[in-house]
This record gives C-alpha cells, sequence and structure tokens, in this order.
C-alpha cells in the first residue's frame, strides 16, 4: 500500500487555489523548467500539451525566459505568451504563430529566420517597386538620396560586382517572387500539425533558390535600400540583391565625410579616452591654456612664499628713490669736496672751516654707505618671473606635466585631438572593414563611397 500524503489545512488551501486558478485563468501557467521537462519526456515534440488532459487544451504561458537553442524541436506548442526572451537558435522552428514574447526572440539558424528574413527583404523590395514605379530616383529629379544611391550603383557596376538582368530574366524574376508571395501564405495558413508543412517548406526554398540566383544579376539604383540608420550621420544604404547579403554601404559628400570622420572621432575619443594614442601623438593635443592656467597659479604661490628659489643676489636691484639719494648724495658730498680745496690756508678760520667740511662730507658718506639693495622682491619682480616661467610652460608644457609628476592623458585637448585624429588618418579612421573608400560623380556633386560591414 502507498504512502500517504498528509497535508495541512493551510498547503491543501493553497492546492485548491492553485488548481482554481488554472482552471478559471485563460492560459496554463507553466515554468521554463517544467515545459522543458516535458518536452524532454515528449522528444521535443510540443504536440504533446495539446494531448496531454491536465493542461485542459489551453494555451500556455511561460513565466520566464524559454532557451531551446540548438535543441532538436520543431514544434514548440501551443504557447501563447512567454514572460521573458526566447532561443530557437539552431532549432527546426518556423513558425511560431501568434505567438507574443516580452522580450526579444533570437532565431538565428532556424526556418523562422530565413522566413523572417524573406519577409523584410520582401517588405524592402516593395518600398523600392514603389519608388520605381513613379521613377522617383530619376536623376533629373534631383533626389539627394536619390543621387546618393545612384552613386552607389555606379560604383557596383564600374567594379564589376552587378549587373543588369535581361528583359526576359527580369520577367521570370517577377513571376517567381508572385509565387513566393503565395506560398508564404499558403505556409503561415497551416495547422501546426499539418503534414503538408515540410513539403510546402521545401518548394518554399527551391522557389527562392531560383530567385536568389536570378536576383544575383538583376540590378538598377532601386536595389539600393536606403537605410533608416546613418553611420555617424551618413546615408547607410543596404543592396537588394543575393550575394549581398549584411554589406553595408555609405554614401556622402565631401563636408558629409569631414563631419562624419570628426564625429566617429569623438566618439572614439569619448569610449577609449587618451589611452588610445601614443605620448608623441598626444603631445601635439595637450590643451596648453588649461597647463599655463594651472601653471601660472602655482607659480604665482611658489614665487610670492619662496623667493629665495627664484631670486638671487643680482636678480635684486635698487630702487629708483634710493638711486636718486645716492646721485643726490654723491653729488654733494662732491660738492663739499670742491669747497674744502676752495679753503684759504692763511685765513684764521682754516681749520674750523675744514673739520666743518669734514663732518659734513662724513655724515652724507655714512649715509650713503647705508643704502643697500633691498632683498625682498618686488610686485614687478614677482610679475616678471611669473611671466618669465609660464613662457617657458607654453613652449614646453609638456615638460612642465612631466616635472611635477602629472599624468599628461589628463590635459589632452579632445577636441583638437580629434581633429587630429582626423587629419592623421583621414576618412578611412570611420572606415573598420576596410578603410578604403571610392568616388563618383552624379549631377556634377562627387559623392564618395565606403563599405563598412
Amino acid at each position: 500500500m502507498g504512502k500517504k500524503l498528509i497535508l495541512t489545512e493551510s498547503e491543501l488551501h493553497k492546492v485548491i487555489r492553485r488548481i482554481i486558478e488554472q482552471t478559471e485563468d485563460e492560459y496554463y501557467r507553466i515554468s521554463p523548467e517544467d515545459y522543458l521537462d516535458v518536452m524532454v519526456y515528449a522528444s521535443y515534440n510540443g504536440n504533446v500539451f495539446r494531448k496531454m488532459k491536465q493542461y485542459g487544451g489551453k494555451p500556455l504561458y511561460i513565466t520566464g525566459d524559454l532557451d531551446l537553442g540548438g535543441k532538436d524541436v520543431k514544434d514548440i506548442g501551443p504557447i501563447a505568451y512567454i514572460d521573458g526572451s526566447l532561443d530557437i537558435r539552431n532549432t527546426k522552428v518556423g513558425d511560431l504563430g501568434g505567438l507574443q514574447v516580452k522580450k526579444y526572440i533570437s532565431d538565428g539558424g532556424s526556418p523562422r529566420e530565413r522566413i523572417r528574413e524573406r519577409q523584410e527583404l520582401n517588405a524592402k523590395l516593395g518600398e523600392q517597386e514603389s519608388l520605381r514605379d513613379s521613377d522617383e530616383w530619376a536623376l533629373e529629379q534631383g533626389d539627394e538620396t536619390g543621387e546618393k544611391a545612384h552613386a552607389l550603383f555606379d560604383n557596383l557596376v564600374n567594379n564589376g560586382e552587378i549587373e543588369p538582368l535581361s528583359e526576359e530574366d527580369n520577367e521570370k524574376l517577377t513571376i517567381l517572387r508572385r509565387k513566393l508571395q503565395d506560398l508564404e501564405q499558403e505556409y503561415e495558413g497551416l495547422d501546426d500539425n499539418d503534414e503538408r508543412a515540410y513539403e510546402l517548406q521545401e518548394t518554399i526554398d527551391e522557389t527562392q533558390t531560383e530567385i536568389e540566383e536570378l536576383e544575383e544579376n538583376n540590378a538598377d539604383v532601386y536595389m539600393m535600400y536606403a537605410s533608416r540608420y546613418t553611420h555617424y550621420g551618413l546615408q547607410q544604404f543596404e543592396v537588394l540583391i543575393p550575394g549581398f547579403k549584411n554589406n553595408e554601404y555609405t554614401v556622402g559628400t565631401e563636408e558629409e565625410m569631414d563631419d562624419a570622420a570628426l564625429q566617429y572621432a569623438v566618439s572614439y575619443i569619448d569610449d577609449v579616452g587618451a589611452d588610445g594614442f601614443s605620448e608623441s601623438f598626444i603631445e601635439d593635443y595637450l590643451d596648453v591654456d588649461a597647463i599655463v592656467n594651472m601653471a601660472e597659479e602655482d607659480y604665482e604661490y611658489q614665487v610670492r612664499d619662496y623667493p629665495d628659489s627664484y631670486f638671487n643676489e643680482s636678480d635684486y636691484e635698487l630702487t629708483y628713490e634710493q638711486e636718486q639719494r645716492i646721485e643726490q648724495l654723491e653729488s654733494q658730498i662732491e660738492d663739499l669736496e670742491q669747497q674744502k680745496l676752495e679753503l684759504d690756508s692763511d685765513d684764521d678760520n682754516y681749520y674750523d672751516y675744514e673739520e666743518d667740511l669734514d663732518n659734513q662730507i662724513e655724515a652724507l658718506q655714512e649715509e650713503l654707505d647705508s643704502i643697500e639693495v633691498d632683498t625682498e622682491p618686488t610686485e614687478e619682480m614677482i610679475e616678471n618671473k611669473v611671466e618669465e616661467l609660464v613662457r617657458d610652460v607654453r613652449r614646453d608644457p609638456l615638460d612642465y606635466l612631466k616635472n611635477y609628476g602629472l599624468d599628461f592623458k589628463e590635459y589632452v585637448d579632445e577636441d583638437a585631438l580629434a581633429q587630429g585624429l582626423v587629419d592623421s588618418d583621414g576618412w578611412g579612421v570611420m572606415n573598420g572593414y576596410d578603410g578604403q573608400y571610392d568616388s563618383e560623380e552624379v549631377n556634377g556633386i562627387t559623392y564618395y563611397i565606403m563599405r563598412t560591414n
């Protein structure tokens, strides 16, 4: 006899509440882990959820991220909502029906990816067909995007990468595209367990292959698709021809190329900072004004507080007043000496006069001898010394930074560095594919073309 499972009253209430919730809910809620356990049991056939009575025939609500990547699964079952992301990369899943996913779907390497990409391509081809019907990009229209599309088209033709189709092949291509559209609509209308799905998918693939073989040579300017995205402000294009999948091109005028390259350089410096450059390159783009201002403030303090470190005895000079007084004293002494020479030695008061003159000369000489250079630097001396030191910093700011142990990378003029990067490497700096660009002239305007991916 099996062991009895004894529940407390509160546990019983929880179980009953859960059953009621699942019964009343629009969906059957199941965790990703429980879902995968069932899928493993059913050899990854999602149809098992439709057959098991415990799920009540309800659509499934997955309560978190569901990872089926790399699993041998074709039918994911009646999932209506995933409260997270879905990974069906490298599976056989082609149709998700009306499934809603809260975050995102990863479908690389699955039939669903191929179907999605075909649908996206057909939508773009439809947009271009509308432009073609109205000949929106005829050169006489002067449309800027059209001119850039012509520049790219001409460049690809001149490089031998594309060539036009014959009229007969163009007609065949139109018929095949209509056939493919009908097949895809039929496929989307099939039930999840319809046995015709595999055969229909094969027919779709065969038709797509025929289309791709023709499209390799189906080329006109309207196969240049103007992307909604830009490359540092440059108009970006896709080429809607097999063999060009994932290729991206940019087209711009000289001014637009200059602006884009500078925009790239600014973005690059924002990302990597000055660490992405050598010292020899950066030293030409230091923020000299910022360094000089810093040095001026520093020297203003240093010279005033530690004058002995910046002046020697020969730097100090007499003041103007001192020089004037010395000149006055020397003149007075000279006059008194002259008076002595002119004294009459026969005069009874000669010695008294001579003594008096000597006393005056001695007093003046004492004052003269007491005049000394003031070793306290004047305001003018301080200002001149600071200006001299600052001039040296402006001549060689890097030397100043090194002498003070400062990191020169923190004193870079990033705007000047960005322009310097463009001046050094040219427009190719923003082309991570091969660093190259071509040019074509359309309506008298030179456009520059780069493949960026």
